[in-house]
């Protein structure tokens, strides 16, 4: 066999002796807090008919392995292991008592990779559904098996974020928003984009403390104070109060079991509005830049197979666990100072714009103007640090951690797929994403008809003709001198970054439709938002100020 198939590929790998044993470690403990508080275990097949699995909204339909059987039935490997489970409580448990206490464990796999940046395909899920049973009594007993797995695993710095997508779903019925833009912004919301609020909801003729409410919601995260002040609120309806008081009542019962200091309260959490019915959870750790366990109440998913349940449940990532577990070692062996928020911004203007508004607001930042050859600059009175990075890395570093902010383009962010919070338009560094052509390629566009398209950015190019336009077309990425591909037909259209037009014109091409308006952002890792919250919400109000 050649040296080329000796590796395994992008997104799968092998796990050797120490991490082995780790892994079964940590998944024998979760087994022992599952058996210990009544569940009992189930396997399902790695691979179903794809069906099975399209019914649950958070698993993207494109995002999981597809094959035909021999009768050319269309399956697909588990993406996930909850909605198994929900067909199994719904078509194989009729003479079983209820509540169901469910436990599994095993391997689940994703096609999300980000042209280049292989993220995990498969990794291990290991968790419980507690299905037929409603109440805040069911929703708590998940949260305190999720937090003992935890601190049983060995993670010593972790919190538990609850939200209630009840609370959402009742601001936007209030509002008299359709569904499209509900969804549209409640993906808003819950990326913490603090300006593209405004786009959704000033378009609504609705009170002025109801919109207050809205543009608050991205920041509605920390104490239960939260809560208990909006329950207050005579403004809100009463499906949105009767949420509240769902999520008063879980946090009561975690406080009765000394488990509130382990809580957080996040309103603005809202991930899906088709799965989730009620409360939402998300395990977070100060090492990693990602969630280690997510779940929540998911009422319609077991009427979908054919007998309504209520249902409630969580996931661990066990591979997530064994990072956080790695990361805080890392730390505590190089006795690292987690004390500063660090900024990742992309080398060249974007940065030196971006150090123009940090210096506005407060922060020193007169070393990243001297010709130096370093890319890391500490502002040790303010306790922050600023490092340099090519563009492309600037999304990787926070969705990873490394970095608690980022300041980077739009068309950077769209192209990595990277799991971030994009809370402002800096307004700088604007331009626009666009299909160019030839202006004879007009009225093939409209009809369908385009074969080739030559794009730096393949992941917003198919992005645009496969979801948008419903075009199928081949993408062929290029690294440079895009324009020249419709010049030697390499290609008939292409999609690149337009600022002036000038260098189309020059080669004889015009822009045919724009896709997107671009220009810098500034991000935010999702945990440190939580973790660091009022340092992190004050930099971006102190920006948002700056910049308005």
């Amino acid at each position: 066999m050649s040296g080329k198939y000796t590796h395994t590929p992008p997104g799968v790998a092998d796990l050797l002796f120490e991490e082995c044993e780790l892994k079964e470690r940590i998944e024998s403990s979760a087994k022992e807090i599952f058996r210990h508080w009544g569940y009992k275990g189930v396997k399902t097949p790695s691979f179903e008919y794809s069906e099975v699995y399209e019914v649950a909204d958070p698993i993207a339909s494109e995002n999981m392995y597809k094959f035909f059987d021999e009768k050319g039935r269309m399956l697909s490997l588990r993406p996930d292991i909850t909605t198994s489970v929900a067909r199994i409580a719904a078509t194989k448990c009729a003479m079983e008592d209820l509540p169901l206490k469910i436990s599994y464990s095993g391997n689940v796999f994703r096609n999300d990779e980000a042209f280049g940046q292989a993220r995990q395909r498969e990794f291990t899920q290991t968790g419980i559904e507690f299905i037929g049973a409603k109440g805040a009594a069911a929703d708590a007993e998940v949260i305190e098996i999720a937090i003992e797995v935890l601190k049983k695993s060995g993670i010593k710095d972790f919190q538990i974020d609850i939200g209630q997508i009840e609370f959402f779903k009742g601001l936007s019925e209030q509002a008299g928003l359709d569904a499209e833009n509900t969804d549209v912004l409640r993906e808003i919301i819950d990326s913490k984009d603090f300006i593209g609020i405004g786009g959704v909801i000033n378009s609504y003729d609705i009170p002025t403390e109801l919109k207050n409410l809205f543009f608050e919601l991205p920041t509605m995260f920390g104490e239960i104070d939260i809560v208990y002040r909006l329950i207050d609120n005579n403004i809100l309806n009463e499906r949105s109060r009767n949420a509240l008081l769902n999520l008063a009542a879980v946090y009561e019962q975690l406080k009765k079991r000394g488990l509130e200091n382990y809580i957080s309260i996040d309103l603005g959490m809202v991930p899906s509005l088709d799965y989730y019915t009620g409360i939402i959870i998300k395990g977070v750790t100060k090492t990693v830049g990602f969630s280690v366990c997510s779940g929540g109440r998911y009422d319609n998913l077991t009427a979908k197979f054919g007998r309504a349940l209520p249902a409630t449940g969580i996931a661990f990532g066990v591979e997530r666990i064994m990072s956080a577990l790695c990361e805080e070692e890392e730390i505590r062996d190089a006795n690292k100072d987690t004390d500063y928020i660090t900024v990742a911004m992309a080398k060249g203007r974007l940065a030196e714009l971006s150090v123009d508004i940090f210096e506005r607001i407060g922060f020193d930042c007169g070393e990243m103007r001297s010709k130096t050859r370093k890319l890391v600059f500490t502002d040790e009175k303010s306790k922050m640090k600023f490092f340099l990075v090519k563009a492309s890395d600037v999304p990787t570093y926070v969705e990873y951690g490394a970095a608690d902010i980022g300041i980077v383009g739009k068309d950077t962010l769209l192209e990595s797929g990277k799991e971030l919070y994009e809370v402002l338009d800096l307004g700088f560094g604007e331009c626009k994403m666009a299909v160019a052509g030839p202006k004879e390629m007009r009225g093939r566009l409209e009809g369908k008809s385009i074969m080739r398209v030559a794009s730096k950015y393949p992941r917003i190019a198919r992005d645009y003709f496969h979801r948008i336009k419903g075009q199928t077309v081949d993408i062929i990425k290029l690294n440079g001198s895009v324009e020249l591909g419709p010049i030697v037909g390499l290609s008939e259209v292409i999609v690149d970054i337009v600022e002036s037009g000038k260098t189309l014109h020059e080669n004889g091409l015009e822009v045919l439709e724009d896709i997107c308006r671009l220009s810098a952002r500034l991000v935010v890792n999702r945990v440190s938002m939580k973790t660091k919250r009022e340092r992190i919400v004050d930099i971006i109000g102190k920006v948002r100020d700056e910049i308005q």
